[in-house]
C-alpha cells in the first residue's frame, strides 16, 4: 500500500493537473531532488538594499582641498611623471629592459636568510621604535643565523659587560627570546565556554594540518605563493623545484627574484621595484604589497632582484606613484594604510596630489557589489584604514568617520540577511541569500572572504557572539573534514587568514615565528605562541584532573 502511494505521488509530479488546481512550488531549498522534480523553474531572488555611503562634509571637503594643494606645492620643483611614458592604463610603454635572471644557489640562499632574519622583522613588527643600525642589507641575511643576536645586525654585550646581575641578564634573554613577553594584555580574556574551547582546538587543527602542505615553485604560481602565505605569515615555508624540493621561506623566495611556475612576481622598472600584473601574478594593482602588509612584513626588509638590492619601502613608493582616480585602489588602500602615516600625503605619477584620506574617499564612491570578491576586500581595506587612524589618533574624524559607519551597516546586514543555517554566509556575496549546498567550493570562496573581513573589523565582543562562532565553526570543520581536497588556492588562503585572524584576536595566539597583526585595542589577550592541539588538549585534561583531585 505504502509503494501504490509512492508511486501515485510520484507521478503527481509530472501528470498535468485538473483544470482550476495550481501545483503548490516545492521548498526552495536548492537540493538536487527538489529541483529535479519542480514543476516550474525557481524565481531569481531579488536584490537586497545595500547601505549607501553618505556625502563628504564642507569640511571634508576644504581639508581635502588644502592637502591637495600642500601636496602640489612640496613637488612643485619635481617632476610629476617621472621617467617613461605612460599608456592609458597606467604601464609604462615601449620595451623594458629583462630583469636578469638570479642565480639558483643565490636565491635559495637568500630565501634561507630572510627566514633566518624573521627574529628582527619580529621585533620592527613589534617595536615601531625598534630601528635597524645603518648595515649592510643582505650580507647579515646570508650569513647570520637565526638564534645569533648578529641577525638582526646588532652585536650583544655578554651579561657582565652591560653590568646585569644573572638575574636581570636570565630575564633580558627570555624577553629576547619572546618579543611579546613584555606586552602586557589589553582586554579581558574570552569568556569561559566549553564551545568555544572546542573551536579553539578545531581552529589550531585545521591551520596545523594545512601549514604541513606546502606549495612549490614548479607546480604553482606567483599569485597561489602569495595566497598560500596570506593565511600563515612569515614562517611560510615552499618547496622549491618540486613536491618534494628543498624547504624556503616563501615571502624570501618570492622578494629574491625566484621563480614559481616559470613566473616571477617582481621586477625593476624605472629604478624601483615593480609588481607585476596578469595572470598568474597581481590580479589587482598593489595586491603583492597588501598581502606583504597583512603578514607584518617589515618596510625594512630587503628585495633582491637580478644584482640589484632594493627594500619594501621602495615597493611601497612605487605603489604611491600608482595611484589614479577613478581605478579600484582597494589593495594599494591596505598596504599604504598600513605602511604610512595616517597623515601623509604624496604625488603620483601622473601629477595627482594623494592621501590615506583620499584614497578612503576614492573607495567610499566605488560600489561594493561589483568589486573583487563581492566586495569583501574593499570592506576589509576601508575597515583597516579605520583601525589604523583609531591606532595613530585615538579617534575617528571625517571620512574615517563616514567609512566606519557605513562598514558597520554592512557587518548588520551581513549577519542579519546573508547567513545560513549551517553558518556559512551567502553564496552570492552581498547581493541577495542563497545557499549552494551541492558546492561546496563556492560556500568555502564566499564564507572565507566574508568571515575575513568580519573578524578583521567587528568589534572584540562580537567575536564571541553566536552568529561569528557559527561561521568560524563551519569554515574550521569544513576544511578539517576534506583536508586532501584539491582546494583553490585562493579562496583557501583567505579562508584559512580568517581563522588566523580569529584564533589571534579571541585566544591572543599566532603561529610559531609570525608577527602579532591585531595590536590596540583589537586584541583581546596578549600573543603567545601556538601550540600542538594535541598538547593544548592533554594540558587541559591534565588541570581538569588535578583540580577535580583537589
Amino acid at each position: 500500500m505504502l509503494l501504490g502511494i509512492a508511486v501515485v505521488a510520484l507521478a503527481g509530479q509530472f501528470l498535468p493537473l485538473p483544470i482550476g488546481e495550481v501545483a503548490a512550488a516545492p521548498p526552495r531549498s536548492g537540493r538536487f531532488l527538489d529541483r529535479l522534480f519542480s514543476s516550474r523553474p525557481e524565481p531569481r531572488p531579488s536584490l537586497i538594499a545595500v547601505p549607501t555611503p553618505l556625502p563628504a562634509t564642507a569640511t571634508e571637503q576644504q581639508e581635502l582641498a588644502r592637502l591637495q594643494e600642500k601636496t602640489a606645492a612640496a613637488g612643485a620643483t619635481q617632476n610629476p611623471t617621472g621617467p617613461g611614458e605612460q599608456d592609458e592604463s597606467g604601464q609604462t610603454s615601449g620595451n623594458e629592459p629583462a630583469t636578469p635572471l638570479p642565480n639558483w644557489e643565490t636565491v635559495v640562499k637568500f630565501a634561507k636568510g630572510t627566514a633566518a632574519v624573521g627574529r628582527h622583522v619580529l621585533w620592527t613588527a613589534v617595536d615601531p621604535a625598534y630601528e635597524q643600525p645603518d648595515e649592510p642589507l643582505f650580507e647579515p641575511i646570508l650569513v647570520a643565523a637565526a638564534d645569533r643576536p648578529e641577525a638582526s645586525g646588532t652585536q650583544a654585550k655578554s651579561p657582565a659587560k652591560a653590568g646585569l646581575t644573572k638575574v636581570a641578564a636570565k630575564r633580558r634573554r627570555g624577553k629576547e627570546d619572546n618579543p611579546y613577553a613584555s606586552r602586557k594584555p589589553i582586554g579581558p580574556p574570552p569568556p569561559k565556554s566549553a564551545r568555544l574551547d572546542r573551536l579553539r582546538v578545531r581552529i589550531a587543527q585545521t591551520l596545523a594540518t594545512y601549514q604541513r602542505r606546502p606549495l612549490n615553485t614548479s607546480q604553482h604560481s606567483p599569485w597561489e605563493i602569495m595566497h598560500g602565505f596570506v593565511a600563515f605569515g612569515i614562517p611560510t615555508q615552499i618547496r622549491a623545484g618540486g613536491p618534494r624540493g628543498e624547504l624556503v621561506n616563501a615571502i624570501g623566495w618570492m622578494n629574491s627574484g625566484g621563480r614559481c611556475r616559470g613566473q616571477v612576481m617582481l621586477t625593476v622598472r624605472d629604478e624601483r621595484p615593480h609588481a607585476l600584473y596578469g595572470v598568474g601574478l597581481q590580479g589587482h594593482s598593489g595586491q603583492y604589497l597588501a598581502i606583504l602588509a597583512q603578514c607584518r612584513v617589515s618596510a625594512k626588509s630587503p628585495l633582491l632582484l637580478g644584482t640589484r638590492e632594493f627594500t619594501v619601502a621602495d615597493l611601497i613608493e612605487e605603489e604611491k606613484l600608482n595611484c589614479r582616480a577613478g581605478t579600484e585602489l582597494t589593495f594599494a588602500l591596505i598596504g599604504l594604510a598600513h605602511y604610512l602615516p595616517t597623515d601623509s600625503t604624496w604625488r603620483s605619477r601622473n601629477g595627482e596630489a594623494w592621501s590615506l584620506a583620499r584614497l578612503m574617499e576614492e573607495e567610499l564612491r566605488q560600489p561594493i557589489r561589483t568589486a573583487p570578491c563581492g566586495g569583501t576586500h574593499r570592506l576589509f581595506g576601508l575597515a583597516y584604514g579605520c583601525l589604523r587612524r583609531l591606532k595613530a589618533t585615538g579617534e575617528l574624524d571625517g571620512v574615517y568617520e563616514r567609512a566606519d559607519r557605513y562598514v558597520r551597516e554592512y557587518q548588520n546586514l551581513t549577519l542579519r540577511r546573508l547567513q545560513n543555517r549551517d553558518g556559512s554566509f551567502s553564496t552570492e556575496w552581498f547581493k541577495y541569500p542563497a545557499d549552494r549546498d551541492d558546492d561546496i567550493d563556492r560556500k568555502i570562496q564566499t564564507t572565507g572572504h566574508i568571515l575575513e573581513w568580519l573578524v578583521a573589523s567587528v568589534d572584540q565582543e562580537m567575536l564571541y557572539e553566536h552568529r561569528i562562532i557559527t561561521a568560524a565553526e563551519f569554515l574550521a570543520t569544513a576544511l578539517a573534514r576534506e583536508p586532501q581536497r584539491t582546494w583553490k588556492n585562493g579562496p583557501l588562503g583567505h579562508a584559512l587568514h580568517a581563522l588566523s585572524i580569529y584564533q589571534e584576536r579571541v585566544w591572543g595566539v599566532v603561529v610559531p615565528g609570525n608577527v602579532v597583526a591585531f595590536t590596540g585595542p583589537m586584541k583581546a589577550a596578549n600573543a603567545l605562541v601556538a601550540t600542538r592541539p594535541d598538547a593544548d588538549t592533554r594540558q587541559a585534561e591534565k588541570t581538569d584532573s588535578s583540580r577535580a583531585r583537589r
